[in-house]
């Protein structure tokens, strides 16, 4: 089992929505866990790896891996059986058999916590039309915001070892695309480097820039 921790820092005003608002005083709150005094802010492991199986899907061919682009169960059955296996974007997150049940996902991402104590800000949103891109009227909402700089830490592990690469790749894409609601985060690789021992060598030089910061300083 490959083991490794991934740090998280939020690039813009950092919102991961949660289910319950009405009682929290923003239409829209961040994710949170309760805690003895409390609560504490986190990220929920699924969207994590929902973000990265996203990424991983969308560059995977560029870097020589195969993706079947899928997200619908049927659908990716069918597109496994026209390539004739089962994509290493499905090998490496998961997909649904036809017996109902998952497919075994080679990675586990745990929830991220919060590190330290960032004070949220409520902002007022204007809703947007998907088709026009122009504002609803009328649709203002409220929604909870952690500042720039919040960072969340997590740990990630992996079974197959041949699939490193593109999960690698995948927290890279990670660093430049959308997270969340309105959100970009920078990530990190924490691992004292126990993977150069196992990375290819043609990736060690993408492993070496996960282990620093994209957007050091770049807060907005």
């Amino acid at each position: 089992m490959i083991e490794f921790k991934l740090r998280l820092r939020a690039i813009t005003l950092f919102t991961v929505g949660w289910g319950i608002s009405e009682v929290l005083g923003a239409d829209v709150v961040h994710a949170r866990k309760p805690t003895p005094n409390g609560y504490s802010y986190y990220v929920p492991g699924s969207t994590v790896k929902g973000i990265l199986r996203t990424e991983a899907s969308r560059i995977a061919a560029f870097y020589g891996f195969s993706s079947c682009g899928e997200i619908e169960p049927g659908r990716i059955r069918s597109a496994h059986n026209r390539i004739g296996e089962v994509c290493d974007v499905c090998k490496l997150f998961g997909y649904p058999e036809e017996s109902g049940l998952e497919g075994l996902s080679a990675v586990y991402v745990s929830d991220f916590r919060v590190v330290g104590s960032p004070k949220p800000i409520v902002m007022t949103r204007v809703s947007l039309e998907d088709e026009t891109l122009t504002a609803k009227e009328g649709a203002l909402y409220t929604m909870e915001q952690l500042p720039p700089g919040t960072e969340f830490e997590g740990t990630i592990k992996l079974r197959e070892g041949n699939l490193l690469p593109l999960l690698l790749l995948a927290i890279a894409s990670l660093r430049t695309g959308r997270f969340g609601r309105r959100s970009m985060a920078d990530a990190r690789i924490e691992d004292n480097g126990a993977l150069d021992s196992i990375i290819d060598p043609r990736w060690s030089n993408l492993l070496r820039e996960l282990r620093s910061w994209l957007w050091e300083g770049e807060t907005r």
